[in-house]
């Protein structure tokens, strides 16, 4: 009977990880991207211990009956002007939070590495100790693809990078278009040349945003195209089958309220910024009254884009002290008190030991009078300021 049972379970393995791989013949595709002078290495993860997924991880039961684990993996290592990491990291940082027992990836476009991330679950899936069909995996629309007509292209292509045919997940990563920023869509991964993040190959203006507020609007935006265009082209791409949900990133309350209006899809998703210091109190209340998932990124304070001078939510005495109080660390803390509060977070590290701590978040409990001194500390400080970027004053 055992010796029946391991042949199904087998064959059913095989099966799931054909239906992930079945259209994604083998493609051209550019080197890894990488910095010159990364801070970010890749190590070996090749013989990092394959363990089962934790049985008593949290999950999420989203608008559309998916469920999403309490705690995934964040993939940001920089952009193509901010890029930290050797190429290669995130191959290697994939692989080992899968064999970690790690089932939630939360990828983007922008980031430039969803073809490593692809390769890594593609090797895992050939290892048969996890299925496509354990995984939520997420991703985002980049800011030069908002005009309807290059939305699904754009999908598909990151569909192509991750070697999959369908996300659980489809977020509009900033609700900012940007000019369109050609690219190979034939190919997986990005050439050296690519930059979407100030269009300067396309505008031919270099980034100065005290000009751009001096001079409005600034080059790189698309005044032509709404979010209601948009994200109704990502509805399209969830009716065609390519994306179980749809959501959006980096939306305040009244630009949410207003997406609502003009949709008969309300997203399934809301990921934004989030932390003690900058916990949404508000945003939180109104996508619980919607019935939308809030989840949120950079759930420990943004380490990097902290200036030195800045508070930091891994050096609050307060939360260390109360994360003593349980033997555990201040990062621990945070993570517990995110999914206590019904909020799946994707934390950002290269280090298997932070990693596999990642994973208990579910074999303990804070009290309530912790949870209540953690809701005290609140700032509404945010360590993203897209203003800084984009000349936009995103959380004014």
């Amino acid at each position: 009977m055992a010796a029946t049972i391991m042949r199904r379970l087998c064959v059913n393995s095989l099966r799931s990880n054909a239906r992930a791989m079945s259209s994604k013949k083998q493609v051209e595709a550019f080197p890894y991207c990488g910095s010159d002078k990364p801070d970010f290495r890749r190590v070996d993860s090749s013989n990092v211990e394959i363990c089962p997924p934790p049985s008593d991880m949290p999950t999420f039961t989203l608008r559309n009956g998916e469920t999403m684990p309490a705690i995934g993996m964040g993939t940001f290592t920089g952009t193509r002007n901010t890029a930290r990491a050797e190429a290669g990291t995130m191959f290697e940082t994939t692989r080992m939070w899968l064999r970690l027992g790690g089932r939630a990836i939360d990828a983007a476009s922008n980031y430039l590495n969803e073809d490593e991330i692809g390769d890594a679950m593609e090797v895992c899936f050939n290892d048969g100790f996890v299925t496509r069909d354990e995984l939520f995996v997420s991703s985002k629309l980049n800011n030069p693809y908002h005009r309807p007509e290059h939305v699904r292209p754009m999908l598909e292509k990151t569909l192509l990078d991750l070697k999959l045919d369908q996300l659980d997940m489809f977020l509009l990563h900033w609700p900012t278009a940007f000019v369109h920023v050609p690219c190979d869509l034939t190919k997986r991964g990005f050439p050296p040349d690519y930059e979407p993040d100030t269009c300067k190959n396309v505008t031919g203006v270099e980034w100065d945003v005290a000009k751009f507020q001096q001079d409005w609007p600034p080059p790189h935006l698309d005044m032509g195209v709404s979010i209601h265009d948009t994200y109704e082209a990502m509805v399209e791409c969830h009716k065609a089958g390519l994306t179980k949900g749809v959501g959006v990133c980096n939306f305040t309350v009244p630009l949410l309220h207003e997406l609502l209006k003009g949709t008969d899809m309300i997203p399934h998703i809301v990921q934004c910024e989030g932390h003690p210091y900058c916990q949404q109190k508000g945003l939180l209340k109104y996508c619980q009254l919607n019935g939308i998932q809030f989840q949120a990124y950079s759930p420990l304070g943004y380490g990097l884009m902290a200036k030195d001078d800045e508070p930091t939510v891994l050096k609050n005495p307060e939360i260390e002290k109360i994360g003593k109080k349980y033997g555990k660390s201040i990062a621990a803390t945070v993570l517990r008190w995110h999914v206590q509060r019904g909020v799946p977070v994707p934390p950002f590290s290269l280090n298997e030991n932070e990693l596999r701590e990642n994973l208990l978040v579910g074999s303990w409990a804070l009290d309530q009078e912790d949870m209540d001194k953690i809701a005290t500390l609140d700032k509404a400080y945010h360590y993203l300021r897209p203003d800084e970027w984009y000349g936009l004053p995103y959380w004014d």
